[in-house]
């Protein structure tokens, strides 16, 4: 497996447990809580850009393949656009070919 798609998969596993029962709602409710989002900073996103260039690096270094790459980051995608997160730069190693 290349560290691309390790890296991908963790933010896409970390991020999507974002989603949590609202607190405010009454014990007895519980079960069946809206769920809200625990917001992702901008820290964050700034690691993940970091993590994902030095996975790149390291991958380019080692020649390894593409792994499946379109659906891992079509799925990331999707998921920050659905928390407003702006993770456009998931693209620039495609686009470079």
């Amino acid at each position: 497996m290349c560290v691309v798609s390790m890296v991908m998969d963790h933010y896409h596993d970390e991020w999507g447990r974002r989603w949590v029962p609202d607190q405010s709602t009454p014990p007895w409710l519980a079960p069946h809580a809206p769920l809200v989002l625990r917001p992702v900073t901008q820290e964050e996103v700034d690691e993940f850009r970091r993590l994902l260039d030095r996975a790149r690096a390291y991958d380019r270094r080692n020649n390894e393949p593409d792994c499946g790459m379109d659906e891992k980051r079509a799925a990331l995608k999707l998921l920050a656009e659905q928390m407003g997160v702006d993770i456009s730069f998931v693209d620039e190693e495609a686009d470079r070919g």
